[in-house]
Parts: C-alpha cells; sequence; structure tokens
C-alpha cells in the first residue's frame, strides 16, 4: 500500500498546516499521495491530483474528519472497492478507526502489516416512482414528515407481503453500521457491524409499544408512505435526496457491494462503545 489517497473535510483544515504535516510525514515514508483535483490546496508539494479515486491510482483512501466526512468518501470508493482508514477529527467519530493523535502510529502498523480488512454492509435504497432511482447508504435511509405538524403513517412488507402499519413521526431504515447514528437517537439496538440484519426503528411513534424490528438483510423491505401530509422525505446518509407523496414506496436491499475499511491491532468496536458511551 504505497499509493494513498487523502479526503479531507475542507472546513475543519482551513490551516493547511495540520494537513500538510501528514501529508510530508506520508511522504518521508516513501508513500506517494493522491488528492482529488476538487480538493487542491496551495502549499502541497509533490502531490498528484486526480478527477476521483480509483484502483488505478491509489491502493488506500486516508479520511480526515468526522463521520459525515468518511460516508461521503465511502460513497466515492464504493465501486472501486478501495479500503479506507479514518482519522476522527469531528465529535463522536464512529466510522473512524482512529483518533486525530494516532496517526503516526497507524502508520507504523501498517508498514509492518498489522491491520485487516473487513467488509461493512451497504443498503440499495430504490424509488420506484422516481424513474427507479438508487441510492447507496452505509448508515441509513430516513424517511421523516419535515414541518408538518401530525404523523404519518407507513406500510411495512417484506419480500412484497405485507407485515403491519407503523403511525410516527417518520422510520429509520438503518445498516448494523448506521445503528450507532440516528437509530440509537431514537431508540434503536446497538447492532455489531458484520450482523447480517437491518433494523427498522420508528421515529417517536404513536403508540408506545411499538419498538424498533430487527431482520435478515436478506429480504428485500418496501416502505409505503400511506397517511399524512401531501409529501415527506426522504434522507440517504443525513443528506436529503427525494420527497415521496402518499402512496408511494422505497425498497431497500442489502446491496452486492461493500464498503472496505481497515482494521488495526486492538481497534474493536466493543471498545469503541465503551469510549465512546461509557469513559
Amino acid at each position: 500500500m504505497k499509493r494513498i489517497g487523502i479526503f479531507y473535510n475542507p472546513t475543519l483544515f482551513e490551516n493547511i498546516i495540520k494537513l500538510k504535516e501528514r501529508i510530508e510525514f506520508l511522504q518521508k515514508n516513501k508513500y506517494n499521495i493522491y488528492l482529488l483535483e476538487s480538493q487542491k490546496r496551495s502549499g502541497l508539494q509533490g502531490i498528484k491530483y486526480v478527477k476521483e479515486f480509483s484502483k488505478k491510482n491509489i491502493d488506500l483512501l486516508i479520511v480526515l474528519g468526522g463521520d459525515g466526512t468518511i460516508l461521503l468518501a465511502s460513497k466515492s470508493v464504493l465501486k472501486e472497492s478501495i479500503p479506507l482508514l479514518g482519522f476522527n477529527h469531528g465529535k463522536l467519530g464512529f466510522l473512524s478507526e482512529c483518533k486525530k493523535q494516532e496517526f503516526e502510529p497507524a502508520f507504523s502498523e501498517i508498514q509492518k502489516g498489522s491491520f485487516e480488512i473487513y467488509e461493512r454492509m451497504v443498503i440499495e435504497c430504490i424509488f420506484p416512482s422516481h424513474s427507479e432511482k438508487k441510492y447507496f447508504a452505509l448508515n441509513d435511509c430516513v424517511l421523516y414528515k419535515g414541518e408538518y405538524p401530525k404523523m404519518i403513517t407507513f406500510k411495512i412488507l417484506i419480500d412484497d407481503e405485507y407485515q403491519f402499519d407503523i403511525e410516527a413521526d417518520g422510520i429509520i431504515t438503518s445498516t448494523p453500521t448506521g445503528s450507532t447514528g440516528y437509530n440509537i437517537s431514537a431508540g434503536g439496538s446497538i447492532i455489531f457491524p458484520h450482523t447480517n440484519v437491518l433494523l427498522l426503528t420508528p421515529i417517536n411513534p404513536h403508540n408506545q409499544f411499538v419498538k424498533p424490528f430487527i431482520f435478515s438483510a436478506e429480504k428485500k423491505l418496501s416502505i409505503q408512505y400511506t397517511k399524512g401530509n401531501e409529501k415527506i422525505y426522504a434522507a440517504i446518509d443525513g443528506e436529503n435526496v427525494e420527497k415521496m407523496h402518499k402512496n408511494q414506496e422505497i425498497h431497500i436491499k442489502r446491496s452486492d457491494y461493500t464498503s472496505k475499511f481497515i482494521k488495526l491491532p486492538d481497534k474493536t468496536f466493543a471498545k469503541i462503545i465503551k469510549e465512546k458511551f461509557i469513559d
């Protein structure tokens, strides 16, 4: 892994000094560094710029930022199967393998070959009424009412078989990776990343006995918007992408693509949960 791409959050690196320090450290250790042309900065030396990252130019993508930055970065290399290694410069940073101060120790492990590459589930979110438009989500798909004051109703189907209705402010469909995001704020369970399930979590359900549902990721989930305002919103990994009208639906299923992440020694999911929530 001698060809390294760097994807960074520009708002966190308005001062170029820290970015420059990281790049110079990698260059001293004989790594070739690539940046996107869209993230070009003056004052950086020895950088190769590309329009997009691909297997043809990088072996590893370093992400400097918070979880939002990692979500963006993961989409940019999803179909290229390029592994990511995140350094948290944001808040909680569940998707980041390392803290920002662990940059040099992390590459010491990489140089020794002390790492694994593991895969995280990605879901496809398909809108049949929007010309079968498809979006990929590493974290979640959220359907919500926006500023509409009343509750909205969804019909839930699994493999095209009707299951039940949910009346709530919205509904979250989350991957195990996304279980520590909006899902947990809405009362959903924390799921270990390699678990082959999806989570369906109502947002402020009308019936207090309606709890989050966990089901096999091998199933196709369909959610029909049946009652409420004229339109609601669909957000994929925190970004509004579509509006849905009554009687329209979304299909959600596990994608054949997965996001690849570097796993370093002694960095377990359980330790991360303890660090973020308990310590």
